[in-house]
């Protein structure tokens, strides 16, 4: 009897520890799916930012495909966009760059020209671009003026050409920054963070009809 106990157990633990397993991996596991099927109507495109989201389970379908590259500006992206958005033939692309190029000082008129680029490539293929607004950092005020320089012109540019953008700062940030509860450091987003990102989608999508 205890050995059939223990064999019982031992299945159990074994249940659980796959479980665990398939739920922190599931996301990956998805987006290989999604990748295999070709045919995703969403495709999120940008930084690290972008790369850790999980938005398969933050937009709850599968149709959504994660382009994000960590580490990356937007000159970089200009090289991906063909290859990682424009081959995949989404409906609507999420874009969000910028503050990379902030950070290793790229000069804030070529930041804008990339930008431009990019959100022209998207209009010129037929993809409905939305621009998620860039964030801000925690208690960098250099940052925090470069960066509202770049929303200012996005905003603009967004305004003129009918694009729908996503301004995430006044729910994440305040007056200095990133807020401590919404960071995991200086720049990334915790899960909290991440929610409040994908309501703001899922409003876009709900307007949009996608």
């Amino acid at each position: 009897m205890k050995i059939k106990q223990l064999l019982f157990i031992s299945f159990l633990f074994n249940i659980i520890f796959l479980l665990t397993v398939a739920y922190i991996f599931r996301d990956k596991w998805i987006q290989k799916f999604v990748a295999m099927k070709g045919d995703s109507k969403i495709v999120m495109f940008g930084n690290s930012l972008t790369a850790q989201g999980k938005w398969v389970e933050l937009l709850g379908r599968t149709d959504v495909l994660n382009s994000g590259f960590p580490g990356l500006c937007t000159y970089h992206f200009l090289g991906l966009i063909q290859a990682n958005v424009v081959d995949r033939h989404p409906e609507i692309c999420f874009v969000e760059a910028g503050i990379n190029d902030i950070t290793v000082g790229v000069a804030q008129e070529k930041i804008q020209q990339n930008y431009q680029v990019i959100l022209e490539t998207l209009l010129k293929n037929r993809i409905t671009p939305i621009v998620t607004l860039t964030l801000f950092e925690q208690n960098d005020p250099v940052s925090k003026a470069e960066v509202i320089r770049l929303n200012n012109f996005l905003i603009e540019y967004c305004q003129q050409h009918k694009i729908s953008y996503i301004n995430l700062n006044p729910y994440l940030a305040d007056s200095t920054g990133l807020k401590a509860e919404f960071a995991v450091d200086k720049t990334h987003l915790n899960a909290e963070a991440y929610k409040i990102w994908g309501r703001e989608i899922n409003r876009i999508l709900a307007a949009k009809n996608i």
